[in-house]
């Protein structure tokens, strides 16, 4: 798995927003802020992190109605 720091929250050095690669077989590792990405290379899938329930959500999992 690889990982990019994209940044730091200026007033708190503990919120750290990133990009994740990895496959869809890695496990996806919790603690990062809400908005951090993960990115499956073998299926194409992104991942958006939300830190209050501490879940990966797949991107694009609207509604179609």
């Amino acid at each position: 798995m690889a990982v990019r720091w994209l940044k730091r929250e200026p007033q708190n050095d503990d919120i750290h927003y990133v990009e994740l690669f990895g496959l869809s077989t890695d496990n996806k590792p919790i603690g990062f802020a809400t908005g951090s990405i993960f990115f499956e290379v073998d299926t194409s899938k992104a991942y958006f992190y939300d830190e209050v329930s501490a879940e990966w959500i797949e991107a694009g999992g609207g509604s179609d109605e």
